[in-house]
């Protein structure tokens, strides 16, 4: 088991309970325990609800860690805007989005298991989940619309639907699954999935 660090963490207090937030999802499963938090982060429990509001508050703050792979893997459709290879693009995204979702699944899993945190993110609008990418996907698939590379009866909702949940699911699946064999047998490879997508994109 991990020790506490004691003291106050060197690198923040912010800092070390998102870093100590992962570790406890990662470990724990679908548990989400702040007294755990708070103890692998050397910090007191209140300082969690001072700093994040309340559970679901730091939640949000951990996926926002991992919303640089996101906004890169997006930023790959504007790129075809440009002139980008698009099927080359087009997989890049889909795997970037995929390692996007892989590494909030915890976080998604531990609001889904939880029925307080589940209701949070209903009053609240759905703050976190797989649709939040919806409409920056769907902007990136409108600016490479209206730069001529896709044709003008493509609704972009509808495409940034079957991006989105292709990419959700072969994160799901390699999640419960692993990244070894038994994810293989069971996905095809994302070129694949982007060759299989690029007809409607084109």
């Amino acid at each position: 088991m991990t020790q506490a660090r004691r003291g106050r963490p060197s690198t923040g207090v912010r800092e070390a309970v998102l870093k100590a937030t992962e570790e406890v999802l990662g470990e724990a499963g679908l548990a989400l325990s702040t007294k755990e938090v708070a103890r692998r982060a050397g910090v007191a429990e209140s300082s969690i609800f001072y700093h994040f509001g309340d559970r679901l508050g730091l939640l949000q703050a951990v996926v926002g860690l991992h919303l640089p792979v996101f906004s890169d893997a997006a930023a790959l459709l504007g790129r075809e805007a440009a002139g980008g290879e698009p099927a080359a693009d087009l997989a890049a995204m889909l795997t970037g989005l995929e390692h996007f979702y892989f590494g909030i699944m915890p976080i998604l899993g531990a609001v889904q298991s939880d029925h307080q945190l589940r209701g949070l993110l209903a009053e609240r609008g759905g703050e976190i989940g797989p649709h939040l990418a919806f409409g920056p996907v769907g902007d990136a698939l409108r600016a490479r619309q209206a730069a001529g590379r896709l044709p003008a009866d493509l609704d972009p909702a509808a495409g940034a639907l079957l991006l989105v949940g292709a990419a959700y699911q072969r994160a799901l699946h390699r999640y419960l699954l692993g990244d070894g064999e038994a994810a293989a047998r069971v996905l095809p490879p994302v070129e694949a999935v982007a060759r299989t997508l690029l007809p409607a994109f084109r």
